[in-house]
């Protein structure tokens, strides 16, 4: 379901990116998406509630089979017919499929293109690249399967994705913020904050692993760890970019808001225009907010 909802997102991005013909159209692409996102927590949490209600016992000791990462696999087996149970396994596998592939080809292609060729052996022959990207895909696919076995020391598949969230989001947030709105912004300012705030992150895993440092609950755990990460990353880039040559602004253009060209909103219909868009989705994401705290 969480797949047919991306999907369905995408595409109408797509479609509304293809059909756009002015910057009022471009604009309300990302707002329009924005609506359907909002939905994606009810498509989450719903159907789980609902599966523990179903099989009370989950959560209930260690072994696997009382696991909640167990409930999609029970409710599909006990409440799906045969049909329908073929198609949602094939949903779900084309749904890790799909995001594996996505993962490995971003792997491959920063490390082969903006590291190795960048920074290690920028004239090689174009077969060497080639060679090295299918040895580099090779060693990430191993090193993610080894590393699949760390979800056996979390509760569910939903904390140790939070960790990595906090891990390696959070800091990439303060690194996109300030390239794409601070013009001082320097690659190595960005490169040296999004390692602190990484590096900043599993240190403080780390310290709550060994008891030093203690949370609420792991939930509460992952927002404080996300929180630091991000501050230390964007006090980091600061201090970095402040002491190291920044890019010419004929480099910058189309990349940051203030080197960047805005057209004039053409958009005549009120409920299109994409400032009414952006509101009604605060709003909307504010309501939710506070009705289910």
């Amino acid at each position: 379901m969480l797949s047919f909802g991306y999907w369905c997102t995408d595409f109408l991005v797509i479609q509304r990116a293809l059909a756009a013909e002015d910057e009022a159209a471009s604009e309300r692409t990302p707002l329009i998406a924005a609506f359907p996102k909002l939905l994606f927590p009810f498509v989450g949490i719903f159907p789980g509630l609902i599966a523990l209600s179903a099989f009370p016992e989950l959560g209930e000791g260690s072994s696997l089979a009382n696991s909640y990462n167990m409930a999609v696999p029970y409710a599909m087996a006990n409440y799906l017919p045969s049909g329908l149970l073929g198609l949602g396994l094939t949903a779900l596998m084309a749904s890790f499929m799909s995001g594996m592939a996505g993962n490995v080809t971003a792997f491959n292609t920063i490390w082969t293109y903006d590291i190795y060729r960048s920074y290690i052996n920028r004239d090689a022959p174009d077969s060497h690249y080639v060679n090295m990207g299918r040895i580099v895909t090779v060693i990430g696919v191993i090193i993610s399967a080894l590393t699949a076995y760390l979800v056996l020391g979390f509760e569910s598949i939903i904390d140790y994705a939070q960790v990595l969230f906090s891990f390696l989001t959070a800091p990439l947030i303060g690194t996109f913020l300030l390239g794409m709105f601070w013009t001082r912004t320097t690659p190595w300012g960005g490169f040296f904050g999004l390692m602190a705030g990484t590096f900043g992150a599993v240190v403080l895993y780390v310290l709550e692993v060994a008891d030093v440092l203690e949370f609420a609950s792991p939930v509460a755990g992952n927002l404080w760890r996300a929180w630091w990460a991000f501050v230390i990353c964007f006090v980091v880039t600061v201090a970095v970019s402040l002491f190291t040559p920044r890019k010419p602004d004929e480099e910058l253009e189309g990349l940051v808001w203030g080197l960047t060209e805005r057209k004039q909103d053409v958009e005549r219909t009120w409920y299109k225009k994409p400032w009414v868009l952006a509101v009604v989705a605060i709003l909307v994401l504010v309501a939710l907010n506070i009705y289910f705290f």
